[in-house]
Formats: structure tokens, C-alpha cells, sequence
């Protein structure tokens, strides 16, 4: 991003709009089971070996610029993971990973590049929300070491589990001498829009950034609610599901722990019920950018 463009930029943000903008990023592109995608009845490790139903996966992150600075929500994926057969260290992970997903990426997919062609220098990031520690979500940190890392507390402690790459928690590629990661907790509030859900983080201090704990995909998963006057509230839900219609039919992926991502799906459609017109964008939703999109424009073409 220029200088020109940080400046114009800025001059459309006061106390009301301390959003300039928020972006959907493609990071690359897969495929994933159908069962994955949209749940079974049948054992995961079945669908693993012998599903042969395959659905496109957009890998996808999102960029808020702020008017404290630029914010990624998750880092997306290291295309690494293709060519580098170190990349994943266990035998195990390394056998599973092409049964569990065909991934499309090239080096272009690489955050870095990514921001370069959205026209931000990967140095001008200030502060990266990480929803959850899957190397798809966490997967760029390396390539942004001047940016606060944001994690919740509950998501962080699997790093102590005995084998976190069990759940695909890639320890190797998270604990990283350059990363400054910073573990949040969330806070109780009697603020009755969050009523249900179990305390909020305040990114910024301001209230256009909220951090809402939404555990079911991991433990410690958690999506971030954007406000701003003239635009339609945004819900960034990560992996909570793969489809908003999804979450809104009470349908929940092959993977998580079922009746967590049910309570889950609950609380965020209260948040709905109290947020007319709240957009809900998933990670991998083809449907992320016009939900974006159509939040983020003028209130007058609402």
C-alpha cells in the first residue's frame, strides 16, 4: 500500500468509522470429502480411506485495516506444506494429509505474496487474529514477524498436550523464535448482545473488533465480530463451519466435537436474532467475499 493510499485511507475514518475496510484474501484452493464438508453418519476414518465424493474448498483469510493499524484475521496456509516433505514431521501426518485434502497452491498463495497483491506490504501488518492454530490458519506467521499474534488462552494450552499434530496443531511451525504471539482471555460483560457467550476481547478498545469464544471445530476456536455505524455487522466465524447456510441449518462438519459446534451455532444465532442483518463469513465459504461485500457497502444502498 502506498503512502497516498494509507492517507486517503485514513481520511475516511473518524470516532464512528475506525474501519477502512475489510477484505476477503484467497490463499489458495483444495478439496475436501463431502462427509468432511457436510458431516456423516459414517465412522471419520471411513470417509478418510474410502470417501470418493470430493468438494472445492477455498482457503481464505481476511484483512481489516484499522485505523491503528492493518489486521489479519489468520495467516492462511505455507504452500511449503506441498513441496518441503519435512514440513509435517510425523510419518502419520504426512500419510493422512493428501487422503484428508487435495490441495491447489502455489508460492503466490504464500501470505506475503498474497498482501503484495492486494497491494499491502506483509511488513505493514500490525496485528494478526489467529481464530484457531490449524496450519491452514496459522500457516503465514513466519512471514509477518513485526505483528502481535492474538490467540486465545484455551486454544494456546493444546500446545501442551503430549502430541498436538494429532489434531493438526503443528507445534514446529507455531512456536517460532520470531513469533510474538500474545494469549487473550476472555473477559465477563453484562453487555445483553453477548449474553450466552462465555466473556468478550475488545481488539482495539473501541468496540469494532470483538473476540467472541465459539469452541467446537478446536477448543479454543473463536471468530471476531465487526461493528462500524453504516455497515451491516460482521461475523468472521473461521472454521466453526464450512457454510454459513450450514450453521443456520444446525448441519455440522465430519470433524469437532458435535455438541460444542451445536452450542456454538446456537449462540451465534442468537447474536443473529439481536443483530439484524449480521453477515456470517467462514474461512472456507465461497460465499465470505459477497457476504463481506455486501456488509461493508453503503448504507444508503442497504
Amino acid at each position: 500500500m502506498t503512502e497516498a493510499q494509507k492517507t486517503k485511507s485514513r481520511e475516511t475514518q473518524g470516532p464512528d468509522h475506525p474501519i477502512a475496510s475489510v477484505r476477503v484474501l484467497r490463499s489458495g484452493r483444495a478439496e475436501q470429502h463431502k462427509e468432511h464438508r457436510y458431516g456423516s453418519r459414517l465412522p471419520q476414518l471411513w470417509w478418510v480411506f474410502f470417501g470418493r465424493s470430493w468438494v472445492p474448498l477455498p482457503l481464505q483469510c481476511f484483512l481489516i485495516d484499522h485505523r491503528d493499524g492493518l489486521v489479519l484475521f489468520d495467516t492462511g496456509i505455507d504452500p511449503a506444506i506441498m513441496s518441503d516433505r519435512g514440513y509435517i514431521k510425523q510419518a502419520i501426518g504426512r500419510f493422512l494429509l493428501p487422503r484428508i485434502f487435495r490441495f491447489q497452491l502455489a508460492d503466490a498463495d504464500r501470505i506475503d505474496h498474497v498482501l503484495a497483491g492486494a497491494g499491502v506490504a506483509a511488513s505493514d501488518i500490525r496485528m494478526a487474529v489467529i481464530s484457531h492454530l490449524h496450519f491452514d490458519h496459522a500457516g503465514g506467521i513466519a512471514q509477518i514477524p513485526q505483528a502481535d499474534l492474538l490467540v486465545s488462552d484455551r486454544e494456546w494450552a493444546t500446545l501442551s498436550e503430549q502430541h498436538p499434530e494429532y489434531e493438526w496443531i503443528l507445534r514446529e511451525h507455531i512456536e517460532i523464535p520470531s513469533a510474538k504471539w500474545r494469549q487473550i482471555t476472555f473477559e465477563p460483560t453484562d453487555d445483553p448482545l453477548f449474553e450466552g457467550f462465555d466473556g468478550i476481547h475488545d481488539v482495539a478498545g473501541d468496540g469494532s473488533m470483538i473476540l467472541l469464544p465459539t469452541p467446537g471445530h478446536t477448543r479454543g476456536s473463536m471468530s471476531m465480530l465487526i461493528r462500524q455505524e453504516g455497515w451491516r455487522p460482521i461475523l468472521l466465524v473461521g472454521d466453526l463451519t464450512y457454510e454459513t447456510a450450514l450453521l443456520e441449518q444446525d448441519i455440522v462438519p465430519g470433524t469437532g466435537e458435535k455438541d460444542t459446534l451445536l452450542a456454538s451455532f446456537a449462540k451465534v444465532r442468537r447474536l443473529q436474532q439481536r443483530l439484524p442483518g449480521l453477515a456470517i463469513a467462514a474461512s472456507h465459504d465461497f460465499a465470505a467475499e459477497e457476504a463481506v461485500s455486501r456488509a461493508t457497502c453503503n448504507s444508503s444502498e442497504i
